[in-house]
């Protein structure tokens, strides 16, 4: 069994070549020495966790991606009874993931949110893009200055730049599909 730096290393570097960055280039997007990048990818030096962040943010991936085992499946079944939940902060509600993490280009959650829960994004992004569905309910969604009343079929698509948070209006669970890209998860 590989320890668990090797296996982050090599994620590191499939990623980093997958995207086509040179280790000069994540050197110059994190501010870490070639020489580091170099031993984290060969499992000789164990990132701080800055340094992983600062990874992490170069290669546009979730940091969780470098702790799951490896798994190049090109289809992932998720059963419901196994859905990870993930909390946000300042959010209640129950939020669970339906796509495949790690290395995925899209994420896809399921929020569901009594009356009178809020959920807020707080994974505010220079690029992405987001989408959300409501299959039950009313919420209302808050972006700046903007407001949208959002029923059971009615869906939004915006760009992941701007704060906003979703509140269950209604008197019944609102329950929402919410896709986004790329996953910061």
């Amino acid at each position: 069994m590989r320890l668990p730096i090797e296996m982050i290393g090599n994620k590191i570097r499939s990623i980093r070549k997958e995207k086509g960055f040179t280790l000069e280039n994540m050197a110059t997007k994190t501010g870490l020495s070639k020489g580091l990048l170099s031993q984290v990818e060969r499992g000789i030096s164990q990132p701080s966790l800055d340094s992983l962040w600062k990874i992490t943010k170069a290669l546009e991936s979730s940091m969780v991606h470098f702790f799951e085992e490896i798994d190049q499946k090109h289809v992932h079944l998720i059963r419901k009874h196994k859905r990870r939940q993930l909390l946000f902060p300042e959010s209640t509600g129950t939020i669970s993931l339906l796509s495949a993490s790690g290395n995925a280009k899209m994420g896809v959650l399921e929020v569901r949110l009594q009356p009178g829960e809020v959920v807020k994004d707080s994974l505010v992004q220079v690029e992405g893009e987001e989408c959300l569905v409501i299959t039950q309910g009313n919420v209302l969604l808050r972006m700046s200055d903007e407001e949208y009343m959002l029923t059971s079929g009615d869906s939004i698509y915006l760009v992941s730049s701007q704060s906003h948070w979703i509140e269950n209006v209604g008197e019944e669970e609102a329950v929402l599909i919410w896709a986004l890209t790329p996953p910061q998860l």
